[in-house]
């Protein structure tokens, strides 16, 4: 997911809750508008934390390639296998 997209989906969140606060006072719409950034931030994060974690392992696996019996394209294949969590 790159930074356009993570915004998007934070302001999404925000506007929602911005339409949902009705007659709520202006301190209760504000409670409402932080916690819908923070909800909508970590959902982000996870994401990144599930790229990270792929990336790390997907580079765990090239460190353990013995260059005796692997190629470069036994990395590249690593690399480009698509099953990702999302």
């Amino acid at each position: 997911m790159n930074k356009d997209q993570a915004y998007h989906q934070i302001a999404l969140a925000c506007l929602k809750t911005l339409r949902e606060g009705g007659n709520a006072t202006s301190e209760d719409q504000i409670k409402a508008l932080y916690n819908a950034i923070d909800t909508a931030f970590q959902s982000q994060f996870s994401l990144v934390i599930t790229e990270l974690e792929d990336a790390r392992h997907r580079l765990k696996l090239i460190a353990e390639l013995d260059p005796a019996q692997h190629a470069l394209k036994d990395a590249q294949d690593i690399i480009n296998n698509n099953g990702t969590a999302h």
